[in-house]
């Protein structure tokens, strides 16, 4: 059921959706929704659909301890794009704003930072221009030095020294397209509150084009 469906992003009543959605009698079932996904799973589930067994994407991965009576949704499954933070870096970010809760891109958006700033350091200029022609360089497609910190990378560099940036996003050096050359993808378990747990990341190169 729904491989060649899609519902009106302004529907609010899935009661029908839900109902041949079990009389197809699924192993599990994927939804790829946004705010509708509230309305979705409770409609699944008075329809008699197993609610832990479903797949969400990073659309509907986030905390829905507030939507759902608990476990509703416990043991479902879903994805977040990118690198998980490691526990000393979800420190670090919290010294600076004590509240976060939410750490989904944050690794990436770090590393970007730290990666456009050697660029503009490597070339000697904060233009785009050259900021994007050395971002390749301090990513590592030169088969430089590997460096952890911005401080070290900068050192190297003033050393006249090639250099890899290893950062928090595990990305590798870019690809012929100026693309990181390799992606995570998280995999999250849904528990008892309703709150999606870190359970694994798969990683993989990323394709040219």
């Amino acid at each position: 059921y729904g491989e060649k469906d899609a519902f009106d992003p302004t529907e609010t009543n899935f009661s029908s959706i839900a109902t041949a959605v079990k009389a197809s009698n699924p192993d599990a079932t994927l939804v790829i929704a946004f705010d509708q996904t509230k309305s979705v799973v409770k409609a699944l589930a008075a329809a008699g659909v197993d609610t832990h067994k479903m797949y969400m994407s990073d659309s509907n991965t986030v905390d829905h301890s507030g939507d759902f009576e608990a476990g509703l949704i416990e043991g479902t499954k879903g994805t977040i794009p990118g690198s998980h933070p490691t526990d000393e870096f979800q420190a670090k970010l919290k010294k600076i704003k004590p509240d976060l809760g939410d750490f989904t891109y944050a690794a990436e958006t770090y590393d970007a930072v730290i990666l456009s700033a050697l660029a503009a350091t490597k070339g000697g200029a904060t233009d785009g221009k050259t900021v994007a022609k050395n971002l390749p360089a301090v990513s590592g497609t030169t088969g430089g030095e590997k460096c952890e910190s911005y401080k070290d990378c900068v050192a190297l560099i003033k050393d006249g020294k090639e250099i890899q940036y290893v950062g928090q996003s595990g990305i590798g050096p870019f690809n012929d397209d100026h693309d990181p050359g390799a992606a995570s993808i998280g995999i999250y378990k849904f528990d008892a509150k309703n709150k999606p747990v870190f359970d694994h990341a798969q990683q993989g190169s990323v394709p040219k084009g």
